[in-house]
């Protein structure tokens, strides 16, 4: 199942075109289903631990496979990994998983909010970073996480001070955390139970991003 997976992908990589999907369709529906199929248990077990997730299958959760050349043309035509997003809804933190050519990843939080998003969680930093510090600084965090701060703002955010205690929070653009899997990842034995652990470890960090929008 895994091998199907990887073999596609690395064949797309190769023959990056549009001419090429069009002649390898069914290879590709046949990756997707491989996918589905490999991580539907992973999402159910997820969803037993923590019912706020909203998707009832991967298949609502893949990400679409074409890059938007839109507002990135000089991107290839398709990507090369598939992305599964688990979350508890449009605006709200997510849990993300990806299978790819060049790498695998666990990764889970707000990835590029809207300012009215990022400003809640602002406040909420403001006025709770000593316990968003604390669980980012978790030896079970550390681990395995590292924080996202290639988009962090050079700047201090308007309304606060640059000596403010959580200004390096404060500065984040997306607050999420990612760790790197070893590659083919999805083909060793203990893959499902490293995603699920994975998403135990980002649980907390979750949970203060949901309050800080909610509330």
């Amino acid at each position: 199942m895994a091998q199907l997976i990887y073999d596609f992908l690395e064949a797309l990589t190769q023959n990056n075109s549009k001419a090429w999907m069009d002649a390898n369709r069914n290879w590709y529906h046949e990756a997707r289903d491989a996918v589905v199929e490999l991580m539907d248990p992973v999402l159910l077990e997820i969803k037993s631990i923590d019912p706020r997730v909203v998707q009832d299958s991967v298949r609502q959760s893949l990400n679409r496979i074409n890059n938007n050349l839109m507002f990135h043309p000089d991107r290839p035509t398709y990507k090369d990994h598939f992305g599964i997003g688990m979350g508890y809804g449009k605006g709200l933190p997510d849990f993300y998983i990806e299978l790819g050519v060049r790498q695998n990843m666990v990764a889970g939080g707000l990835w590029h909010p809207s300012s009215a998003e990022i400003k809640k969680v602002r406040s909420e930093i403001h006025f709770e970073g000593d316990r968003l510090q604390q669980l980012i600084h978790s030896k079970a965090f550390t681990d395995r996480f590292e924080l996202y701060r290639d988009d962090a703002l050079k700047t201090t955010p308007k309304g606060y001070e640059k000596d403010h205690p959580y200004i390096e929070l404060l500065r984040l653009k997306s607050v999420a955390a990612f760790e790197y899997l070893p590659k083919e990842s999805a083909m060793q034995d203990d893959f499902r139970a490293r995603v699920v652990s994975g998403y135990k470890v980002l649980a907390p960090m979750l949970d203060f991003l949901v309050t800080a929008i909610k509330e």
